[in-house]
């Protein structure tokens, strides 16, 4: 069995610089009980996850160097099309006169100057500047959908003012897509779905719906709906993961919808697999918004035009 480390080694990835520097031979290093997940860089087990891939490279950021694009997005939890949750690569700017980093499974960026900050205890560009390098990866609804994760509900890493005040001077290609996408993106989404249903909802030519917006309920009660249409009393719901792993979330929010439909509220409760025919899940609403009064037209030139 290979010697122990001492305690400070035992958590988390570092250096081999940094064994050396407290004694621990190169032969203790090549044993089979830790991995290598980066030139110089030892752990305790592989990083399968790009969060993961982080951390694990965070001991060889040097002075001037921080997390950036895709890595920073993972660490501030923005919501990132599928095709890059598996992101495998670690993203890193070099802040001049930094050096930037030439590494196996690194992409090194540099520079003049960036808004920078910490995080998980580590350097990450700030969400503003985060915001403008995704509008150089992301295609538009894909950028939307991150600029809602930044103004989210939960622990928002900015404000809209913020996102706004990001994108108001300047005229590089990532300025200039976020930009454009900035008059579709809303605060207060729970998920990345339910901001997928909202500008499916409107592009379908349905009146925008408030996002998490609360309702009082007649005895005084303050409660809240995903997607609400408050002048015809519809309410769309977006049944995402948390109930699945959540009982009491699940609970919670039948009680809540069985309320509102007892307050004359139309629920509409929409499942991740009824986003696979985005037709009914737009027809479903407007039959429910006729039903209430609507007489608004759908948005021409699309599939739904006829429903």
């Amino acid at each position: 069995m290979p010697p122990p480390l001492p305690p400070e080694f035992t958590d988390g990835a570092f250096t081999v610089g940094e064994a050396g520097a407290a004694g621990i031979p190169r032969s203790r290093l090549r044993r089979s009980d830790l991995v290598s997940p980066f030139a110089g860089v030892r752990a305790w087990e592989q990083p399968l996850t790009p969060f993961d891939r982080c951390l694990a490279y965070a001991p060889r950021l040097r002075p001037g160097q921080a997390f950036s694009h895709i890595s920073a997005a993972v660490l501030w939890g923005v919501w990132l099309p599928a095709r890059l949750r598996h992101y495998e690569m670690v993203d890193v700017l070099a802040l001049s006169p930094s050096d930037r980093p030439r590494a196996r499974g690194v992409v090194g960026r540099r520079a003049y100057s960036a808004q920078v900050t910490i995080r998980h205890g580590h350097p990450i560009v700030a969400p503003a500047e985060l915001w403008v390098q995704l509008g150089t990866l992301l295609e538009p609804e894909e950028l939307v959908t991150a600029g809602d994760s930044l103004v989210r509900r939960k622990n928002p890493p900015m404000s809209m003012d913020e996102l706004v005040a990001a994108t108001a001077g300047g005229s590089g290609r990532g300025i200039v897509r976020a930009r454009r996408a900035l008059p579709d993106v809303r605060e207060g989404a729970d998920s990345a779905r339910e901001t997928r249903l909202r500008v499916l909802l409107v592009r379908a030519g349905l009146p925008e719906p408030e996002v998490n917006g609360i309702i009082t309920l007649s005895d005084g009660e303050q409660t809240h709906g995903d997607l609400v249409l408050r002048q015809w009393r519809v309410l769309v719901e977006y049944d995402g993961r948390q109930h699945r792993t959540s009982r009491r979330q699940f609970e919670r929010d039948v009680l809540r919808l069985e309320r509102l439909a007892a307050e004359g509220w139309v629920v509409i409760r929409v499942l991740s697999v009824h986003l696979d025919d985005e037709r009914a899940v737009v027809h479903r609403v407007v039959r429910a918004m006729r039903a209430r009064g609507w007489r608004g037209r759908l948005s021409r030139g699309q599939f739904w035009l006829h429903l």
